[in-house]
């Protein structure tokens, strides 16, 4: 037993795309593990994806907004100890 995928095997997996002078993936057949970065469309059990803001980045955006410098140094010092 090969622990490499072959390309037929993969491609059972994964739909790739050419788009803009560049390969990306368009669409997965199989499960998703681990991380995925990029753009992400389409759906999940039929439910559209969306954008949800953490604790985290609403702070920052809401100090950003108001230019309150102190608390952005603030907020900066507390993500630099993370």
């Amino acid at each position: 037993m090969t622990k490499e995928i072959t390309l037929k095997e993969a491609l059972k997996l994964v739909e790739f795309d050419f788009v803009h002078g560049s390969w990306g993936v368009k669409d997965v057949k199989g499960n998703v593990f681990g991380d995925v970065f990029g753009n992400v469309d389409g759906t999940i059990d039929g439910k559209e994806w969306q954008f949800v803001e953490t604790p985290k980045e609403k702070l920052e955006r809401l100090i950003r907004r108001t230019g309150d410098k102190e608390l952005l140094e603030a907020f900066n010092q507390l993500e630099d100890n993370s």
